[in-house]
This record gives C-alpha cells, sequence and structure tokens, in this order.
C-alpha cells in the first residue's frame, strides 16, 4: 500500500466520528448497515455526519479522551514563554540537518486531504440547498485549514482536489510553489464564505465553522504569505519567493474583512467576570456562542470530558511568561515603555500591573490579587500564597520564571474541574490586527482604519487609543532580538507589539516570528529571563506574611527562599529559569537554531525514497536538510 494513500471507506469515516468526536450534538448515529457509498450521500444529513469528523482536526486541549495538545504551551518554543528546562528545538548547536525517516503530519495531512475531497466530489448528488451548502462550505474550510498547516510548515505541497487512487497519474506528484498553495486555499476559503452562514444562523451553531471564521482565516492566510514574501525577499533568504513582494497578497487582506467588519462592527465580548476584566474572561466561557467576537470555537461537553486545561493557566505548570513579553508591553498611556514617563519598576510585579496597560494585568498574575486559594474557584488546588513557587525544591509544579499565566482564569471551580469551558480557536482580533498589518505594511494606513481595528480592542481593556500620528512621531529605536524589523515604519512596528499584546499565549507568535523572517534573529543568543528576584526572596522568607496569607508555621519556615541553592539570578537580579543549563548562565551562548533551515520543517526522508524508487520523480527537500 502506499504511503501517501489511506484508503477509508465512508463506513471507516462515520464509525470513527460516532467513536471519536467529543462534541455530542454534532453526532447523527447512522445505522452502520445502511453505510454503503451507493446509498451515503443522499440527504444533508449526510453530508453532515461526514463532515463532523472533519473537526477533529481542531486541537483538543485537554488530557483525558484523546486530547492531543496542551493549550498551557501553545507560545512554547518562542522567546515569550518557556518550561522549566530548554527547548529541544530551539537548542540546534551541532545538528546536522538530517531529515526524519518519517513525519506523521505529512502523511496524515494527506489522509485528511483524501476524505475531504471525497465528501466535495460526492456532495453533487445531494440535492442543494442552504443546509446542503453550510456542510460543503465547511469541507471546503477544512481543506484549506489542512493545507495552511502545511504552508506554513513545508512551504511547497503538491496540491491535490481530486480522490487519489493507486493509478492516479498525480499520485507522484511535485511540490506545488507555496504562491499556488496560498492562492489555492484562498480560493477555498472564498468558496466556504460563500456557502456557510453567519455564526448562530440556521446550520452555523453550537460550534460550528461559520462565515466570520473563513474570513478571519483569509485574512491570517493572505497576511502570512505577503509578509512572508515581503520580508524573506528583502533579506534574501533561502525561502525567499523568486519575483514576489507580498504586495498581492497583501492586498486581499482588506476586502477580505471589510464585509466582517460593515457585520460585526465593533461589538466584542466585554463580560468581565469577578474582576471586571473582559479581555481575560473571553477565555473562560463555558458556551462561547454568546461570546461576540468568538467565532471558531471548540465545544467540550461536561458528560464527555474530564479534565479541561484551561484551569492549568493559573496555576503553576511546565510553562511560563518571559520577561521579554512584559518588556514589549506600552505603558497605560500607550506609550513605548523607554519613552515613558511613568515611574515603572520591574522589582515590583505590583508596579508593572499598575503602570503598564491593562493586558499585562489581565494575561499575567499580580500579588496584590492577594493569596491565590482566596481566588473564588481556586481553593482545592491553590497555595495559600501570593507569589508562585519558582522551584521544584517546592512543590512538582512550578513558574520558573516567576510570572504566572493569568489570561482565561476560571472562577467556577467545577467549569475548570468538569472541562466544560469551550476553547478559543479563531477570533475577531486576530482578523482586525491582520488588517491593521497589511495596509501598514502597504503603507495606505489612515487614523480610521486604526479606529476600526486595533482601537475597539484597546476599547474593550480601557486603554488609550492609538494615535497614528503620535506614533510616527516617535524618536524610537526598534530591534529585531525583539521581533521589530528597524527598517520598517512606526506604525508597523507598534502593530507587532499590538499584535503580541493581544495575541499572547494563544499560538501566533512562532508563525509571526518567521514570516516576518526574524525568528532566528529573535532565538540566537536568547537566555530567557524572568521577574525580579528579590521580591520573592522577600515574601517567601517573611513568615509573618505567609502566615498571615494562609501558612501554617512549619509551612512558613520550609517555603523560605534561598537564592544560589533553591534558585540562581542573572546580575542584574533577574530570575533565570534555567540556570542548571551551561548555556543559559551568563558566559554561555543561549539558544541556536540554523537560519538556513529554522523557518520550514523537512520534508520525510522515506516520501523523498518512495517518489524516486516508485516513479523516478524527485520530491525536493526544503533548504538545509538532506
Amino acid at each position: 500500500m502506499k504511503s501517501r494513500l489511506k484508503y477509508i471507506s465512508i463506513f471507516l469515516i462515520v464509525l470513527g466520528i460516532s467513536f471519536n468526536s467529543c462534541q455530542e450534538d454534532f453526532l447523527e448515529r447512522y445505522p452502520l448497515d445502511e453505510m454503503t457509498d451507493a446509498t451515503f450521500f443522499t440527504s444533508a444529513n449526510d453530508l453532515k455526519v461526514m463532515v463532523n469528523g472533519f473537526y477533529r482536526l481542531f486541537p483538543r486541549y485537554h488530557f483525558q479522551q484523546g486530547g492531543n495538545a496542551n493549550n498551557q504551551n501553545l507560545d512554547a518554543n518562542t522567546d515569550i514563554q518557556v518550561a522549566t528546562g530548554p527547548s529541544g528545538a530551539l537548542s540546534q548547536k551541532g545538528s546536522s540537518g538530517q531529515a526524519p525517516a518519517t513525519d506523521g503530519t505529512w502523511n496524515g495531512s494527506f489522509t485528511w486531504i483524501r476524505q475531504i475531497n471525497y465528501l466535495i466530489e460526492n456532495s453533487s448528488r445531494v440535492e442543494r440547498d442552504t443546509e446542503v451548502d453550510q456542510y460543503v462550505g465547511e469541507a471546503y474550510f477544512f481543506r484549506a485549514w489542512v493545507y495552511s498547516n502545511m504552508l506554513e510548515r513545508y512551504g511547497d505541497v503538491p496540491i491535490y482536489t481530486e480522490i487519489l487512487e493507486t493509478d492516479s497519474e498525480t499520485l507522484y506528484k511535485k511540490r506545488d510553489s507555496r504562491y499556488d498553495v496560498a492562492k489555492f486555499i484562498l480560493q477555498d476559503l472564498d468558496s466556504a464564505i460563500a456557502k456557510m452562514g453567519w455564526k448562530n444562523s440556521n446550520f452555523s451553531q453550537s460550534g460550528r465553522v461559520n462565515k466570520e471564521a473563513a474570513i478571519v482565516l483569509k485574512a491570517r492566510v493572505a497576511l502570512f504569505e505577503g509578509s512572508w514574501e515581503r520580508y524573506h525577499g528583502a533579506q534574501n533568504t533561502p525561502f525567499a519567493v523568486d519575483g514576489k513582494d507580498g504586495s498581492e497578497f497583501l492586498q486581499m487582506v482588506e476586502p477580505a474583512m471589510l464585509p466582517l467588519i460593515d457585520h460585526q462592527g465593533s461589538t466584542l465580548f466585554t463580560r468581565g467576570g469577578p474582576f471586571n476584566e473582559a479581555y481575560n474572561q473571553l477565555f473562560s466561557q463555558q458556551d462561547a456562542s454568546a461570546s461576540e467576537g468568538v467565532f471558531l470555537y471548540r465545544v467540550y461537553d461536561v458528560n464527555e470530558i474530564v479534565g479541561h486545561n484551561f484551569y492549568d493557566k493559573v496555576v503553576e505548570s511546565t510553562q511560563s511568561p518571559t520577561m521579554q513579553l512584559v518588556e514589549n508591553y506600552l505603558d497605560k498611556n500607550g506609550v513605548p515603555q523607554e519613552l515613558s514617563s511613568l515611574p515603572i519598576d520591574y522589582t515590583s510585579l505590583n508596579n508593572l500591573g499598575e503602570n503598564l496597560e491593562p493586558r499585562f494585568r489581565q494575561s499575567i498574575w499580580t500579588p496584590d490579587r492577594g493569596p491565590q486559594n482566596q481566588i473564588a474557584g481556586f481553593e482545592p488546588q491553590a497555595l495559600p500564597s501570593r507569589y508562585p513557587t519558582i522551584s521544584n525544591v517546592f512543590t512538582y509544579n512550578y513558574a520558573s520564571t516567576g510570572l504566572r499565566f493569568w489570561k482565561g482564569a476560571i472562577f467556577d471551580a467545577n467549569e475548570w474541574r468538569n472541562g466544560s469551558v469551550d476553547d478559543v480557536l479563531i477570533r475577531y482580533a486576530e482578523g482586525l490586527l491582520a488588517l491593521a498589518e497589511a495596509k501598514a505594511i502597504l503603507g495606505t494606513i489612515n487614523q480610521a482604519d486604526l479606529d476600526k481595528t486595533l482601537n475597539i480592542l484597546r476599547e474593550r481593556v480601557g486603554m488609550v487609543p492609538m494615535n497614528l500620528a503620535a506614533v510616527q512621531s516617535w524618536s524610537i529605536s526598534y530591534s529585531s532580538q525583539n521581533g521589530f524589523d528597524p527598517s520598517e515604519s512606526n506604525i508597523v512596528n507598534e502593530i507587532r507589539r499590538e499584535r503580541l499584546s493581544e495575541l499572547a499565549f494563544e499560538g501566533h507568535r512562532e508563525r509571526d516570528l518567521k514570516r516576518w523572517a526574524v525568528f532566528h534573529k529573535v532565538i540566537n543568543g536568547w537566555k530567557p529571563r524572568g521577574a525580579h528576584a528579590q521580591e520573592f526572596v522577600d515574601y517567601f522568607n517573611d513568615q509573618e506574611q505567609l502566615m498571615a496569607d494562609g501558612f501554617n508555621e512549619n509551612d512558613a519556615k520550609n517555603y523560605a527562599l534561598t537564592l544560589g541553592e533553591d534558585y540562581d539570578i542573572f546580575s542584574d537580579g533577574f530570575l533565570n529559569p534555567f540556570y542548571v543549563n551551561p548555556d543559559f548562565k551568563a558566559t554561555g551562548e543561549g539558544y541556536f537554531v540554523e537560519p538556513g533551515r529554522a523557518y520550514l520543517a523537512p520534508i520525510p526522508k522515506n516520501e523523498i525514497d518512495l517518489y524516486m524508487e516508485d516513479a523516478g520523480v524527485e520530491l525536493k527537500q526544503n533548504p538545509g536538510w538532506f
């Protein structure tokens, strides 16, 4: 059997859906003795049953019931989030660049594409109506979803729209150019947009893909490929696209987004919970169908799932934010910290919460919230501590940087314990920021553009609006080591900053650094830093304060902290989360990724060999790999 073909009958597809989908409302169990190719595609419900299986493409952020991802580490392998030890993916010093023999993502993606193509091809057998269009539109969306992930991971990939058989002439097709792949994805999304309804319309309810989600994904893909072409071309990297400057794709973002802006306007989720923090609470809703501006979300059924990860975002875990992120935030007056007149003091997290823009405090815990176990919903698992533990000397779970996640805090213990909080996958903010960035790069942005995009996001958190003239007048230097581009305008760099502040911990950072062609510049030589150590030393060695917060006398003594034994610091007093590793000490070299290959994954060697052995066709390898 060819490794690139997975023959999956309609019987197995539907059977797999029935047993594996965790979104019970989507399941329509079909009588197994009636599932034949000749009789299956006769109704809208048949299409619905089959397309339901494609929802397994979305990540499932929980440990039980076959969860395949973890939403505490969506920005892992970047500069804004670290684990308790160095990332292997960012430690490429001495690596050879030899491609692995196999890659489940490569083969798995083509398996999905074949299934999706099967539905699209056979959908013509069902009489067209609005419901049928919805499910066919979803199929186009899912094909675009698979190909967009492959575009980001591999660049050039073969495009297939037909159902492959063993004798298909295109079975050993060469890789199509990334330009053609991006165009193909956008065409599929146009089909999806035309066919699907708006969120919560007749057939776009209960977590189903909808028109809004397809529009934002289209903006994401157009921005990604346009900026990839622009910045890799400008720097003449091995990943540049010959003859392309990105303008074609960048110019697609605005016409894609305008119908959505006309439909959605400035309507965003604004329910702030016990701390009146709507931005924070956007990610902790049990029913995201009522969350304005959340377009695609994964539904979790309390009867199906036992263990949802979002609670782990607000207790000590294996992942922690870094000071690289903290240094990115503007001050509360909307001014970069290096230009700020406010008394910003990095030796105090509470001071940062007071003087930095509101999304800092709504994303990262500050100790003035009080002992953690006194926060509603946290009692069963949390310590009576105002600060996170920073060493495994005290507890298995700890925040190695001294910074604790707060974004998406859940204040109902039943919700986090039962795993009933929906996961946000695509939201309005991403599309708005894509529009602002595309127009800024093209040099066509004006104040009205800012007011209808990122300024409505700022309004939600009570932040001053961005003023284009003021931003362009700033005398400021931007460093590529922080993800900026010194050759770009102030407004382009400030929209990059805004994007990081708004979308932190949602899985966009690595994609952004790579499309801006600065991934290696940010990572190479970088040594992650944590919070300033002294306030941790002061707190954990103040037995009186610990006991006042709820520790008993014995625990108050046990939690005493001694730097050099339990932890270590850099010379400027900031915590060094990787202090036990020589590469991350003061004299170490830090992280390293190979600039000539770090931007794309390798094509698995077995696939290259199979092409040549079976068909005499060269499947070209990505730059830097062999």
